[in-house]
């Protein structure tokens, strides 16, 4: 045995429960499945939590196939899967670009904005359920020191 590894290893034992990564996993495996359960009571029961990136980030306007890849932080390759599924479950519509042949741009159907009007309302449940526990203060100043982290990360979010 190596004391000084074993010792090593303890003192990082010690630190999981305060690690940032896993409290941050913890909350968005709770607000998933949270989230998942509201919106299959809504009758979206044809919905995968993981095209949620992809739907949140559409705008009225429509966007194209590479900008929504960016801003969903995902790769093109895995985005033109999951728009294919999207819009073949009739949350998507796509049309092509006007001047660029090799674009495409992607606008919500109507199912598709009732989907995001349905999870922002269940979200918005959610904070609040997540408010009753640690108090509306505290969960206002989570979420602000959350979005100025995530501001320095991510600038052009």
């Amino acid at each position: 045995m190596n004391s000084l590894l074993d010792d090593k290893l303890q003192h990082c034992l010690a630190q999981r429960p305060r690690l940032l990564i896993r409290m941050v996993n913890f909350m968005k495996k709770d607000m998933d499945g949270r989230l998942m359960e509201k919106l299959q009571q809504k009758g979206y029961t044809d919905f995968k939590m993981g095209d949620m990136v992809l739907i949140a980030n559409i705008a009225p306007e429509g966007i194209i196939n590479n900008e929504l890849a960016k801003k969903a932080l995902i790769t093109k390759q895995a985005m033109s899967k999951v728009v294919k599924n999207l819009e073949a479950a009739g949350y998507i519509v796509t049309r092509k670009h006007e001047t660029d042949n090799r674009a495409m741009v992607i606008f919500l159907s109507d199912k598709g904005k009732e989907l995001v009007i349905a999870a922002t309302e269940s979200v918005l449940e959610i904070e609040e359920h997540y408010a009753s526990l640690i108090g509306g203060t505290d969960a206002a100043t989570l979420k602000d020191l959350l979005k100025k982290l995530v501001g320095n990360i991510y600038p052009a979010l």
